[in-house]
């Protein structure tokens, strides 16, 4: 008999938890619509706020494919990459322009809410060039002369700058 008052009490505080849990969303839900349907001036419009993190998204898209395009019809047909690797390139590019225009961004100028203009050529620009920059880290991660090379040219880059720095001139 004391089961089936343990299961009752029980049954009904998951009850009252799930109650609490639809309430919280569903004001969560209505806080986060606010937000996006505030408007922003933009070329004399007021547009809700939620037509430019689209506007992001998509230029952020924009980016990697051109990106994608690019590097595909720039290398010779049996340099090309394959299926596989030309999705990973579409995701990179369309995560390093989101990355860039909502984390990077923001933490990299004082204001709070940087300007929609800005926010929005960040996406396209990081999506097209981040992922270039990706594939040429990958290539200098895999490639042990490259590794060798780079460390070469940026010892004697700095030994050159310590030069100008200590001596005036800069002569090599």
């Amino acid at each position: 008999m004391q089961h089936n008052i343990d299961t009752a009490k029980l049954t009904i505080g998951l009850i009252a938890s799930s109650v609490a849990s639809i309430f919280s969303a569903s004001a969560s839900a209505v806080a986060f619509t606010d937000q996006l349907n505030q408007t922003r001036t933009f070329l004399y419009l007021n547009i809700p706020i939620w037509v430019f993190f689209f506007a992001v998204l998509l230029l952020s898209m924009v980016g990697s494919v051109a990106s994608l395009l690019t590097d595909i019809y720039t290398s010779d047909m049996e340099q090309r990459p394959s299926a596989l690797q030309q999705m990973f390139h579409l995701a990179g590019g369309f995560f390093s322009g989101i990355i860039g225009a909502f984390v990077l961004l923001p933490a990299l100028t004082d204001a709070a809410s940087p300007p929609i203009e800005v926010m929005l050529m960040t996406a396209l620009v990081m999506s097209f060039s981040g992922v270039v920059l990706i594939n040429n880290l990958g290539d200098l991660k895999r490639d042990k002369e490259l590794q060798d090379s780079v460390r070469k040219l940026l010892i004697s880059r700095v030994s050159w700058l310590a030069n100008i720095f200590t001596k005036g001139n800069g002569d090599r």
